[in-house]
């Protein structure tokens, strides 16, 4: 008997769980994604579980993107459950459930990339300036200085283990994504800031903490990031007006501040864990206006009018 797409994509979510050993956060997506293209599929055919053969033309996909387009999913989001449907195509292929990919002749919406937000410096200056009264205090104290000074990721952060922070070389080792390593360097307030947290680090929890762990919560715990976004969120509200006020405008804030002062953009690149330069490139249109900033102010006739002849 041959399998409808709905028993295939439990097939090919298992395949990337057994298999190729997908992250929880990649399995979700895909579950999502392909839930909701099997659900379509079952009203676009007429209230009826379609067969692998029935996606080979790829009309199917096609109807499934304008209804998502009419649902109002923005283009970051069509293109990662497409992408979801691209992989699902190609197990379909690679296992012979399907002679070609039916999603080959489809195009990706083209994604509108989006200026990031950041903080100005002197913002920076009024989050950093926090103050250390208790254990949780010096803690969140040193979470805003070691994601600013190091513009690490806030699953960077959380992950850090005793060993991974080099105090006396000023360099901290982080798994960033795809489990890949990278060492970034600590500035001198960065690593003061985390050893004075230290030092109180086991008054942050009345139970057990956890032994690996730097980033401690209230239950002894290894810090998870809404708890570390819940921190950083409340930092940013008190100084500054910007849309997003998480981990990811402290990462912002740090790359946009170093190519403000000529940092060289390859550099930023590697500090930031970014594969491909074209990602960090966004931050140049920030450099861009900010060098516009100056220009205004600094040259002697850009304020001035041109006058009739």
């Amino acid at each position: 008997m041959n399998q409808t797409v709905r028993e295939l994509v439990d097939s090919f979510l298992d395949y990337l769980r057994k298999e190729r050993n997908a992250s929880e956060k990649t399995l979700v997506t895909y579950e999502q994604s392909l839930r909701e293209f099997n659900n379509f599929l079952f009203e676009y055919s007429g209230g009826r579980d379609l067969s692998p053969d029935g996606l080979s033309e790829g009309e199917s996909v096609r109807a499934f993107l304008v209804e998502l387009d009419k649902r109002g999913n923005d283009r970051r989001t069509v293109r990662k459950k497409l992408s979801s449907i691209r992989s699902f195509a190609r197990y379909l292929v690679k296992f012979e459930f399907l002679d070609r990919d039916f999603t080959g002749y489809i195009s990706t919406p083209k994604a509108k990339k989006a200026i990031p937000v950041f903080v100005e410096e002197e913002g920076i200056r009024k989050i950093l300036s926090v103050p250390a009264n208790t254990a949780a205090d010096y803690r969140d104290r040193a979470i805003l200085e070691l994601l600013y000074g190091t513009g690490m990721r806030v699953s960077e952060l959380c992950g850090l283990n005793f060993g991974d922070i080099d105090f006396d070389g000023h360099t901290v080792r982080v798994l960033g994504k795809r489990r890949k390593q990278r060492v970034i360097p600590v500035i001198d307030r960065a690593i003061d800031a985390v050893r004075s947290y230290l030092k109180t680090r086991d008054s942050v929890s009345v139970q057990s903490a956890d032994e690996r762990a730097v980033f401690i919560s209230s239950n002894g715990k290894r810090i998870i990031p809404a708890s570390v976004y819940r921190i950083v969120a409340k930092r940013i509200r008190e100084v500054s007006g910007v849309e997003r006020k998480g981990p990811h405008t402290l990462r912002h804030s740090f790359a946009t501040h170093l190519l403000n002062h000529g940092a060289d953009l390859e550099a930023v690149r590697q500090l930031l864990g970014h594969e491909s330069l074209s990602t960090t490139q966004v931050y140049t249109h920030l450099s861009v206006e900010q060098l516009k900033k100056v220009y205004k102010n600094a040259h002697p006739r850009a304020g001035t009018q041109k006058s009739g002849s």
